[in-house]
């Protein structure tokens, strides 16, 4: 059986079957064997027997001879001498025949010798008749001649039939004897045959199904789960071991799909956890990003309430100024007009008393916008401190996003492979933090200039305020040197020229409340451009941190 293992299926089959048909071949080849030889013997026979016929036939027509040569000698027919020498031709020609069927020496030798026998047989009796009966030499010929030897010719005959009877006798035995063997051998060659032939049946049979059944069963307890068990027929060198390799194979991947399933269920489980670490993540950084962004909109658009603000107050603050350098300038006119006027006091003082009142209601007025503007100012001052801090909120807003962001770098590092977007878009949310960090730099420079600005704008609008209100004290003053227009003539000329020196002063003052006023209206413009752009680098955060966040819940 071992053997058997180690040999393929078609080799086993081949195996079977050779054998089978070497047996047979066998069988034929010693029938065929068998046959040629008893063939042979029955040639032999068949010759032999036809010789012992052909002598049988030559001694019949020696005989018929010497019955006529006997019958003419008694009675002198005729027709007795015809007989004779036809059977003695007949047999001559026979014996003749014979000669060319026998192959051995003894029988040719002898078949030659009746051959002579026959011709000298013939000669004497053809002497015989010649010689008239009652001749002595005529009863000579017949005693020592035909009596001599017709029973040579019959012995010799005799002779040859018994020798050919005795080897037909020897043949007969031997063929039936080759037959019989032949028989038995072939008999027990075609039982062998079919013994060997059912066999190899059997063990081939059994050597390919009870394998393949062993298989089949440990196929279908794997089927049924049972990974344990084990399969048969490996030690198999034929296509029964390649088949038990092949589900050893199957069997072995169904215990690594199962690890695999397992491994699978564990990594999912695993992924499963990772995104909801990342979801979380996601919708904290959403909330955290939503509370920002919503300060910064906020903030920019307080900023931009703020920056209108201020570009409203500084163009009323430049109206304003505009009208007090009218009135300053109006001032000077009047003051000019009292001094060239102050000439001929004596005779307008009336007039006079009319432009001091007119100057002492310029002034007071201006002193009324004056101090209004001042208070704008201070406004202006105050909201620009309230832009400076909303500026510092946004850099705080900034520099918390710019945390946010690398708290956001670091968690897509962790996560890997699936974090690189959320790394890229992190990155993007870092630089739209530094972009609005500097930016609040600049918001921060603008408000300090404007700070500044103010601060100047201040300190001269209350310098207008002092001048005013000394207008208002020189007003005071010529209208009750009116009263002594006489005696104060030179006393107004005097204060007719401070005056004029201080509606100069407050014109100046007025053109310096003017440029401060332009100036805290391009502030105020600059403020407001900032604003403007912080308000669209908040959307296209807000947009950027969007589109992150919808990569992510994709992802």
């Amino acid at each position: 059986m071992s053997i058997l293992k180690r040999l393929k299926i078609a080799p086993k089959i081949f195996g079977g079957f050779g054998l089978v048909l070497l047996l047979l071949v066998s069988i034929s080849i010693l029938g065929f064997v068998t046959l040629t030889g008893i063939g042979s013997d029955f040639d032999r026979y068949r010759s032999i027997a036809i010789q012992s016929n052909e002598a049988g036939r030559v001694q019949a027509n020696m005989l018929e001879a010497r019955v006529g040569v006997r019958d003419y000698l008694l009675t002198g027919r005729q027709t007795a001498i015809s007989t004779v020498l036809t059977r003695l031709q007949t047999a001559s020609e026979l014996n003749e025949k014979l000669g060319t069927l026998v192959d051995q020496g003894a029988r040719k030798a002898l078949i030659e010798e009746t051959n002579d026998d026959l011709a000298d047989y013939l000669q004497v009796f053809q002497s015989v008749v010649k010689i008239p009966a009652g001749d002595p030499q005529r009863d000579q010929l017949v005693i020592e001649g035909l009596d001599r030897i017709g029973p040579e010719v019959a012995s010799n005959l005799e002779n040859l039939k018994l020798e050919i009877r005795q080897e037909q006798d020897k043949l007969g035995p031997m063929v039936t004897e080759d037959i019989q063997n032949t028989i038995m051998l072939v008999t027990s060659i075609s039982v062998a045959a079919v013994v060997c032939g059912i066999g190899a049946a059997w063990l081939i049979g059994t050597g390919i199904s009870n394998p393949i059944r062993n298989i089949t069963e440990a196929m279908t307890v794997l089927a049924a789960g049972d990974k344990q068990t084990p399969i048969p027929g490996q030690d198999h060198k034929d296509e029964i071991g390649d088949m038990a390799k092949a589900v050893l194979v199957f069997k072995e991947n169904m215990i690594r799909a199962e690890q695999l399933a397992a491994q699978e269920a564990e990594a999912q489980k695993r992924r499963e956890a990772r995104v909801k670490v990342i979801e979380k993540l996601t919708n904290d950084f959403d909330a955290d990003m939503s509370l920002v962004l919503k300060s910064v909109s906020s903030a920019a658009t307080e900023m931009q309430a703020t920056a209108s603000s201020m570009t409203a107050t500084a163009e009323e603050t430049n109206r304003q100024s505009t009208v007090v350098a009218a009135a300053a300038e109006q001032a000077s006119n009047n003051v000019q007009t009292v001094a060239s006027a102050s000439e001929e006091l004596s005779a307008s003082i009336s007039e006079i008393s009319h432009q001091v009142n007119q100057s002492s209601q310029v002034a007071n007025k201006a002193v009324s916008e004056a101090e209004n503007t001042n208070a704008q100012v201070r406004g202006l001052a105050e909201a620009a401190q309230k832009i400076g801090d909303v500026v510092g909120l946004i850099s705080d807003i900034a520099a918390q996003t710019n945390l946010l962001a690398l708290n956001a770098t670091i968690e897509a590092a962790r996560a890997g492979e699936a974090g690189k977007g959320f790394a890229v878009v992190a990155a993007e949310v870092k630089n739209l933090a530094n972009a609005t960090s500097k930016a609040t730099e600049e918001i921060t420079a603008q408000i300090t200039g404007i700070q500044a600005e103010t601060e100047g704008a201040v300190v001269a609008i209350d310098s207008i305020g002092g001048t005013i209100a000394e207008i208002s004290e020189i007003a005071a003053t010529i209208a009750s040197a009116v009263e002594q227009q006489g005696a104060a003539t030179e006393e107004i000329t005097r204060n007719v020229q401070q005056a004029s020196a201080g509606t100069s002063e407050v014109t100046e003052n007025i053109h310096g409340v003017n440029e401060a006023a332009t100036s805290t209206g391009a502030a105020a413009e600059q403020v407001l451009n900032a604003s403007g752009e912080l308000s669209e680098q908040a959307e296209t955060l807000r947009l950027k941190v969007e589109s992150f966040l919808t990569a992510v819940k994709a992802a």
